[in-house]
């Protein structure tokens, strides 16, 4: 059996999309091998939508297996075909020359630092690996000093020393990092404020009714166990429900979500966060980012009395995927195909089933509906067969 090493240098020499998975971690980096050395190399790595984003540093001795065909890889490939060929944007590579005598880790950190770049340096932490997002502000013999930032509070900065030899992999050059990196200025202690936020549910509804149509980007939290959160603007609503444009942590359009009132735990108005993430979209906007072009962020929905219907009908009209989250937590995407009021029932085409044992259709009462995304790019390239 090959060596990981052997394997690298294999997809390094034939140019092959692999998957390195790493030992204390289940996140998995895609990419093609930029450089190699004999103890570590770096990954031009590729998002979950198949475009190009950001670079990975990563010591060998943390990476548990290396994948070179399966179905995955080449579900990406597929990807990334089709995001080329729809001149879909990608981040130009980190600029970073590297001479063949260069240690590949001395050169990395000396940049990083040299240059004051944002960087996400891996280390582990109760046998599971951590993520630190920051500046590298001193390098030693044996490690460096790195002010670690805190997106979500920026009082929380703090100078975090580590050895090199504890060092398993650094992140660097990606859309997020790259994002930071224009809002240095902004992310300091003293630009700080408390969170505003709505906890009474007898007041969601009127602060939704405010928010309408004002630009301004919140975060709704819902009232489960899960752990994200839905970051936009809301863009229509009514006495029940509510339909929201989401930002993603890029600062960009990532699709809608219709909720009702009664899966929301509470409305956060302002933060840290928040005026992060409206610095993210005002600079994706400029540079004209904001949204893929296949992507639509101009839809508009009426205040109706069931906006959840007429999403429904568009979406069976136009073939078009959402994924539900039912009251019973179940959670999947699926291609509405049958609406009927008098029953309450919806008919759906589900996806990514076993014909041979599994219905490939399934009957949900609307009533049970909590939550909808729909229009975000994973759905786009289901419905278009790229997956």
């Amino acid at each position: 059996m090959k060596t990981i090493y052997e394997q690298l240098r294999s997809a390094q020499i034939d140019e092959r999309l692999i998957n390195a998975f790493q030992k204390n971690s289940d996140i998995v980096y895609t990419g093609v091998i930029q450089y190699l050395g004999a103890q570590d190399f770096v990954m031009l790595t590729y998002n979950d939508y198949g475009i190009q984003d950001g670079e990975v540093y990563l010591k060998i001795s943390s990476v548990k297996s290396i994948e070179t065909d399966s179905y995955d890889l080449a579900s990406m490939k597929d990807r990334i075909s089709f995001d080329e060929m729809n001149d879909l944007s990608s981040n130009p590579s980190f600029d970073m020359p590297i001479k063949m005598s260069d240690s590949l880790f001395d050169r990395i950190v000396k940049t990083l630092y040299e240059e004051q770049r944002v960087s996400l340096i891996i280390t582990v932490e109760d046998g599971k690996l951590k993520y630190s997002e920051g500046l590298v502000k001193d390098v030693r013999a044996d490690g460096l000093t790195f002010l670690n930032l805190n997106k979500f509070d920026f009082s929380k900065q703090r100078m975090m020393d580590f050895l090199f030899d504890d060092i398993h992999g650094i992140e660097f050059g990606g859309t997020e990092l790259q994002l930071v990196q224009e809002t240095l200025a902004m992310i300091k202690p003293e630009n700080h404020i408390d969170d505003v936020s709505v906890r009474d549910t007898d007041k969601f509804r009127e602060t939704i009714g405010k928010l309408r149509g004002t630009n301004k980007a919140i975060i709704i939290d819902t009232n489960d166990e899960r752990k994200y959160f839905y970051v936009g603007q809301v863009i229509a609503g009514n006495a029940n429900e509510l339909v929201m444009m989401v930002v993603d942590m890029n600062g960009r359009f990532g699709g809608y979500v219709w909720i009702r009132y009664d899966d929301i735990k509470e409305l956060l108005l302002d933060s840290d966060y928040l005026r992060l993430i409206h610095r993210f979209v005002k600079l994706n906007k400029d540079a004209k980012h904001f949204v893929l072009p296949v992507l639509n962020a101009e839809r508009a929905f009426d205040d109706t009395d069931n906006i959840l219907t007429h999403i429904l009908y568009q979406s069976i009209k136009f073939r078009k995927i959402i994924r539900f989250e039912l009251a019973d937590k179940e959670n999947f995407a699926a291609f509405p195909t049958n609406l009927n009021l008098t029953t309450g029932l919806l008919t759906v085409e589900l996806l990514d089933v076993d014909e041979q044992t599994e219905s490939t259709t399934k009957q949900i009462g609307i009533e049970s509906i909590r939550e909808m995304a729909f229009d975000y790019f994973k759905a786009f390239l289901l419905e278009n067969q790229v997956d």
